[in-house]
């Protein structure tokens, strides 16, 4: 992956009107990249505090929160990743460049891979797509990779792509909770593989409530500490280790087990040596493969 410094950001982009410049956008990019403000200013060479100034006023000049902090780090917002978005989106445009978009569970294995990939929630890549703009996707649950065969749902959304599947890896859920896990205080996590869990749920005839949902599975991390229970990918437990909250594995652990695709829509992109490389990195960030 290139260094902050090499990022060809050189071109503004306008968003909810406004103009973000060059030097805005490697905020974004830095932020996204390290979660850390500290880390992100190493990359920049600039300040901790010249980064937060510059961060706030972006904020104050869009009028919208743009990244959210907790002991955990620092997040990009939905606004924040719209922008990034749009800024790969006109790259994308006026460039030859490889695209690669993910959801929050595959785009682990896609920062590995991959140079530059946009991790964001699965509609925000789907809506990616509709418009042509990417050449290779993460799917997090394989529920869509049944519904980009569908031919009703191509015609209606996708047009007619041609597209090969490669499944990399396989993940689990476990159960993470501040006291006690409470299935009538869940926190549910948009277009993710959660689904699996809830029909495993009803069919153990255990009873629950999801109270809350969000889109990104690390603010679900955050509202951990609010006291919300969560069912979280066993791929991301090294973003709870650290933060007091209890870990444990239900007895239907094996039940949730869900594969992790990635799908390209340029043919015979990836060979068996592509593959193996990214199995095997796969498996070194702690998937099943």
């Amino acid at each position: 992956m290139k260094k902050m410094d090499e990022l060809d950001v050189n071109t503004p982009i306008e968003y909810m009107g406004k103009i973000i410049t060059p030097n805005q956008i490697k905020l974004l990019l830095a932020l996204h990249k390290t979660k850390s403000q500290n880390e992100a200013s190493k990359l920049l060479k600039i300040s901790p505090s010249s980064f937060n100034i510059q961060l706030k006023r972006l904020e104050k000049k869009l009028g919208v929160k743009i990244y959210d902090s907790s002991p955990n780090g620092t997040i990009l917002t939905s606004a924040g990743l719209n922008i990034l978005e749009e800024y790969f989106a006109v790259r994308k445009r006026t460039s030859k460049n490889f695209f690669t978009v993910s959801g929050f569970v595959s785009g682990e294995i896609a920062k590995t891979i991959f140079e530059d990939p946009i991790i964001t929630s699965f509609d925000n890549a789907l809506k990616l797509l509709t418009l042509g703009l990417v050449d290779v996707l993460g799917v997090d649950d394989s529920y869509w990779i049944y519904r980009l065969n569908d031919e009703r749902f191509l015609k209606a959304d996708l047009g007619n792509f041609n597209f090969d599947i490669f499944l990399i890896a396989y993940d689990h859920f476990i159960m993470v909770s501040k006291g006690s896990f409470d299935y009538k205080n869940l926190i549910g996590v948009r277009f993710s593989s959660q689904r699996i869990v809830y029909n495993i749920l009803r069919r153990e005839g255990i009873k629950f409530k999801i109270k809350k949902r969000v889109k990104n599975p690390f603010i679900a991390i955050d509202l951990v500490e609010e006291g919300y229970s969560l069912f979280l990918n066993e791929s991301l437990i090294k973003y709870v280790e650290d933060r007091g909250v209890n870990i444990h594995y239900p007895n239907f652990y094996e039940k949730t087990i869900h594969a992790i695709n990635f799908i390209s829509f340029e043919e015979n992109k990836f060979d068996k040596k592509d593959l193996e490389k990214m199995r095997k990195k796969a498996k070194k960030l702690g998937f099943k493969v």
